[in-house]
């Protein structure tokens, strides 16, 4: 399709997000103070699945001088026990002294700090802790994508997947767990939340063919655009909607295979600052998990970037930034 150039000067705004926290289901309801505060702000859920991991209780020695735990991971792949060994280097000020006693599932490394300070160190934690030896096992299935600006009025994603009180969850949640359950019970989940505080406004006004209207036809476009505000709301739909298109998890219907579209209401804030590029980005590197679909390869890092236009005619900011030959004057 050959498109036109209208504007000298195309716009794109880009949505990021911190590192996530990740949870297992059942730690979510163990959340509170500080953290729970913390996570007011992390409006955006995945729900992903991966095999289930446990550490071989028979299996850790600690050494004293390099202050690190050595065992072995047992991985459970439905039809076989994969076991992995890992050395845990302590992340800790105190000096590991000993170790304690596992429990069943053993999804807990337990440690003595000093003299006589516990500590237990999740399974998750101790892969970080590892590094990315693990891999692919550690690798994050996503199987659902989710948003904590409900009907409900909840604010934040901890209090929509597990309700208020605590008692009444997200019922999209309940339905994966089930379902996994029964059908990969191998596997277990973890709830990745993310906050996208962020948002960048970028410009790009490069060589290429000759614009319809020039920058200075219309200069206040231009002002417009970098003095409007994109309210969080709006964001958070905007982030929602686009990782659903990109991943294209199985639970998810709404935007898996239409976004972007002229008719989406919450496309209406782009449309009137003439926005046509829109980016989100996410990443899980700090946890040496990479996240996956059916759809998209696994990888710390994914970013998203679709045109955002009325006229598919017209060239988009990603049509400017990356030039292709069908772009017309």
């Amino acid at each position: 399709m050959k498109k036109y150039r209208l504007h000298e000067i195309e716009a794109l705004l880009e949505l990021f997000s911190t590192e996530p926290f990740i949870f297992r289901p059942a730690e979510l309801y163990k959340i509170d103070g500080d953290l729970k505060e913390k996570l007011s702000k992390y409006n955006i859920y995945l729900v992903a699945r991966r095999p289930r991991i446990s550490i071989q209780p028979d299996s850790l020695r600690l050494n004293f001088n390099e202050q690190t735990v050595e065992g072995v991971f047992s991985i459970n792949l439905g039809l076989e026990i994969r076991e992995q060994a890992f050395i845990y280097q302590n992340m800790f000020d105190a000096p590991i002294t000993a170790l304690g006693e596992l429990d069943y599932p053993y999804d807990h490394l337990r440690m003595i700090l000093g003299d006589s300070f516990p500590v237990q160190i999740r399974v998750h934690d101790v892969i970080r802790g590892t590094g990315s030896e693990i891999r692919p096992y550690s690798d994050l299935y996503i199987e659902y994508i989710g948003q904590s600006f409900g009907d409900d009025g909840n604010s934040n994603a901890l209090n929509r997947l597990i309700g208020k009180t605590g008692k009444q969850g997200h019922g999209s949640l309940q339905k994966v767990l089930s379902d996994i359950n029964a059908e990969n019970p191998e596997s277990e989940v973890h709830i990745l939340l993310y906050s996208f505080e962020f948002y960048k406004k970028v410009t790009f006004g490069g060589a290429g063919p000759e614009p319809l209207i020039p920058f200075e036809d219309a200069p206040e476009r231009f002002y417009q655009f970098f003095d409007a505000e994109v309210a969080r709301k709006n964001r958070i739909d905007l982030v929602e909607a686009v990782l659903i298109r990109y991943f294209q998890p199985k639970y998810n219907d709404i935007y898996k295979k239409t976004f972007p579209k002229a008719t989406h209401e919450i496309l209406n804030t782009l449309f009137e600052l003439d926005i046509t590029g829109l980016s989100t980005s996410i990443s899980t590197e700090e946890h040496y998990s990479r996240i996956y679909s059916e759809k998209v390869g696994p990888s710390c890092q994914h970013v998203a970037m679709y045109p955002i236009l009325k006229e598919m005619e017209r060239a988009s900011f990603l049509d400017l930034a990356c030039p292709m030959p069908e772009i017309i004057a």
